[in-house]
């Protein structure tokens, strides 16, 4: 046999009942060979070290966790595209009723399927829909939603009180960060 079938069992008289590994067995067959079932894999005796020069070491430049970075919160701001920083409240409202909508759609149809393996999936499917309005409060108490002050209390006050979380206490103690 040729080295290519390392996976099928060789026939030789070498084996001949007198190989060590758990693997390789024999089992005489008919022209008194025995089979050796084992894998032909070796592995290093030892693993290579490598191991830097003092002089390379000292070139790299060695991460601190406690340093300030190399970039401040003006950078992050002015390699964002301006057109990012405009609020629609248009847009914004749109997004309000698509998720609103789906929120519906979804119990309407858990109501009418009205089946045991349904409710998981409408449980976790509804979850992640209050998510969604949970994020949408959550851009009304920052005040990312829309340059109207009131429109971003009234929106956010509506969609937090329909998951049952307080909005302007929310608000209020979250704005911090």
């Amino acid at each position: 046999l040729s080295n290519n079938n390392k996976f099928r069992p060789s026939l030789s008289s070498s084996s001949y009942k007198t190989s060590s590994s758990p693997l390789s067995f024999g089992l005489n067959s008919r022209d008194g060979f025995t089979r050796n079932w084992a894998l032909n894999v070796s592995t290093p005796l030892t693993t290579p070290i490598f191991e830097e020069s003092p002089l390379e070491e000292d070139n790299k430049q060695r991460f601190d966790p406690g340093a300030p970075p190399p970039f401040n919160l003006a950078d992050i701001r002015a390699a964002i595209p301006k057109h990012c920083w405009v609020k629609n409240p248009w847009k914004s409202l749109s997004y309000v009723v698509r998720d609103v909508a789906i929120v519906f759609a979804l119990a309407a149809g858990a109501a009418y399927l009205n089946n045991w393996i349904v409710w998981p999936l409408y449980w976790l499917a509804q979850g992640t829909m209050f998510w969604a309005l949970f994020v949408l409060g959550h851009d009304c108490g920052h005040g990312s939603f829309s340059n109207d002050p009131k429109l971003n209390s009234v929106v956010g006050h509506l969609l937090h009180s329909s998951i049952l979380v307080p909005y302007h206490g929310w608000r209020i103690s979250h704005r911090t960060h």
